[in-house]
């Protein structure tokens, strides 16, 4: 059996597909995942109708809200399923559902407010029709919220809720371009037998009935319902010519059920094997190319209900991760918070050390600052010292000598006083030049044979007076600071 492939109203196949059946009184579960080329079977399980469904195959994750990546198909009994065949224009897949809105009112034996109902396209098989057809599914609300709830309860909430004997019908035919008959497809439920049959006419599908059984032995039940049908179509002109029809059972309702309806048809029916129904879900998970909304007897809102609890389940995982987040950097904020105080106070006596090693060598820079300045300041005296007595003239007499230390890096002030004799009184000046061309050993140099340089800067008799047989004179000289290593 080859799903449906001629529908251009396909959406992507998911990467997975989970396939439920309960509606044969045992629970049916299978698990597809998409291949290269078809679905593969990953899991098939049966057990007991209301145990739970394994979770870890039906995990999703918040991706699932935009990217439906993981279908869940659920099958439904066909018993309470009302089908109903239309005949529509060709025309755009969206403008379908509002065609078959037109017409619900007066297909529908139920009222529309307490029936869910849904469509899907028939398969075309021959491109020259005018028409299209479209299979309308209705059924009580009751039923659909009933097997909804079974289905919640082992832990399932379906994305789509089908009839699996509908794959049968579009699958039909099995062989040949354009089927042409009566299919019968026959379901045992405990002692009857719901038969559902799809009349075909020249590759058309026009109709589906749904014929109950009170047990395999009353085949005419079966033979009533199929006689009234064919007088019907033959009136209403969809049924033309003879009909083939074609039993789709296992080989011991085929046995039992073929001579009679051999005999009541007048001609031979053909008896076709069934899909098994691994199959079948095959089938149905292939088919999840569909449209959620083809199909799909899934209410509207228990599916925006569904949507609106994956949006819930987001946020509160996002909050409960937020909070363990919030919990493990908590803990290992007071786990670590000793450590971490252990190594502050460490780093702050470490400080507190480094601060009092630093301003003991404040302390220790200054005070060599200051030594090396008393050191240049005896060494500069000397040298002056020194200066003046190998250059002063004996005829001059000093009185007094000031040294001025200065601020700026020009040199420090030396003022000499002193007197001569008033016919001497070119000494003085003899004596200023001498100390402006006085020179001393370079103390930056620590090489003792090292370069020389002049001891005063600038040297300037500022004053000669004469007073009597004397004259008082002043004489002032800046000396170049010494660099002493």
């Amino acid at each position: 059996m080859a799903a449906d492939s001629k529908n251009p109203n396909t959406v992507p196949l998911p990467e997975d597909c989970n396939v439920v059946d309960c509606s044969s009184g045992q629970q049916q579960f299978w698990r597809f995942t998409k291949g290269k080329q078809h679905l593969k079977l990953l899991h098939v399980s049966e057990t007991e109708a209301d145990a739970p469904i394994n979770a870890n195959f039906l995990k999703r994750d918040a991706s699932q809200m935009w990217n439906a990546h993981c279908q869940n198909d659920a099958w439904m009994s066909p018993e309470h399923v009302f089908f109903r065949v239309l005949h529509l224009p060709l025309s755009n897949p969206g403008e379908v559902r509002g065609m078959v809105e037109l017409q619900l009112e007066s297909l529908s034996p139920l009222p529309l407010r307490d029936a869910v109902w849904t469509f899907e396209v028939a398969p075309v098989f021959h491109g020259d029709r005018t028409e299209q057809t479209v299979v309308v599914m209705i059924v009580a609300r009751e039923v659909v919220e009933e097997c909804v709830g079974a289905l919640e309860k082992i832990g399932y909430r379906p994305d789509r809720l089908e009839t699996p004997v509908l794959h049968q019908v579009m699958a039909t035919p099995q062989g040949g371009d354009r089927p042409d008959g009566a299919w019968i497809y026959p379901r045992r439920m405990g002692e009857r037998i719901l038969c559902t049959v799809a009349w075909w006419d020249e590759g058309v599908l026009h109709n589906i009935t749904q014929i109950t059984l009170t047990s395999a032995e009353h085949l005419n039940e079966l033979t009533a319902q199929l006689t009234a049908t064919t007088w019907a179509g033959e009136m209403e002109g969809w049924l033309t010519g003879t009909t083939d029809w074609h039993l789709i059972a296992d080989n011991r309702l085929g046995e039992d059920w073929l001579p009679i309806l051999n005999d009541w048809a007048q001609q031979g029916v053909k008896v076709h094997e069934p899909p098994e129904v691994g199959d079948l879900a095959a089938v149905s998970a292939a088919r999840a190319a569909r449209p959620l909304e083809q199909g799909n007897l899934l209410p509207p809102e228990r599916a925006a209900q569904y949507h609106r609890d994956d949006g819930d389940n987001l946020i509160a995982n996002v909050f409960i991760g937020g909070l363990v987040l919030y919990l493990l950097l908590l803990i290992g904020y007071f786990v670590w918070k000793p450590t971490l105080m252990e190594d502050l106070e460490g780093a702050k006596k470490e400080n507190k050390k480094l601060k009092s090693v630093q301003s003991s060598t404040r302390r220790l820079m200054v005070d060599r600052l200051i030594l090396t300045r008393q050191r240049e300041m005896r060494w500069t005296a000397l040298n002056v010292m020194k200066a003046m007595a190998e250059n002063m003239p004996p005829e001059l007499t000093v009185r007094s000598l000031t040294f001025n230390e200065m601020s700026n890096a020009s040199g420090n002030k030396i003022a000499l006083t002193g007197s001569v004799k008033s016919g001497d009184s070119a000494k003085a000046r003899e004596f200023s030049e001498s100390l402006l061309k006085a020179e001393v050993a370079d103390q930056s140099d620590p090489n003792a044979d090292g370069p020389v340089k002049k001891l005063f800067t600038t040297v300037n008799l500022s004053r000669l007076d004469s007073r009597g047989d004397f004259s008082d004179w002043t004489i002032i000289a800046t000396v170049q600071r010494e660099e002493i290593k």
